[in-house]
C-alpha cells in the first residue's frame, strides 16, 4: 500500500512540474532569434551613408554600451527613422531607427532596442 502511495505521488509531482516552474515566474528562453539585418552591397552601404549624412538632424551620440550586434542600446537613447530614400534602397530598414555613435551608422529595431547592423559611416 505505502509503495502504490509513493508512486501516485511521484507520477502527480511529474505530472505537475512544468506547471510549478512556469507558475513561480521562471521564463522560458526566447526560441526565435530576431531577424537579420540583410546583407548589403558596397553600393548600397554608399547610399545610406549619403542619407544618413544628408539628413538634417542632430543624430550624433555618445553610447556607453558595446557595439555589437544584438546588444541592447538604451531605452532614453534619442534614435531617428531612416530617411526614406533608405527604404528605397533596402526595404527590410524600413522599420529600423539608426543613430550615429563611435563613427558608425547603427541600426536599431525600435521594438527590441537591439542593434541589428552597424554600418561604416
Amino acid at each position: 500500500m505505502c509503495r502504490r502511495f509513493a508512486f501516485l505521488l511521484f507520477a502527480v509531482l511529474l505530472a505537475a512540474a512544468p506547471a510549478l516552474a512556469q507558475s513561480n515566474g521562471a521564463v522560458a528562453p526566447p526560441t526565435q532569434k530576431p531577424d537579420a539585418a540583410p546583407r548589403l552591397s558596397g553600393e548600397q552601404q554608399d547610399k545610406i551613408r549619403d542619407s544618413v549624412r544628408n539628413a538634417k538632424v542632430d543624430h550624433v551620440a555618445k553610447i556607453d554600451v558595446p557595439l555589437l550586434v544584438g546588444a541592447e542600446v538604451p531605452r532614453n537613447l534619442h534614435f531617428y527613422p531612416f530617411p526614406k530614400e533608405v527604404a528605397e534602397i533596402v526595404p527590410e530598414y524600413a522599420g529600423y531607427f539608426y543613430v550615429v555613435a563611435a563613427e558608425k551608422i547603427v541600426v536599431i529595431d525600435p521594438l527590441s532596442y537591439r542593434v541589428v547592423a552597424i554600418l561604416p559611416v
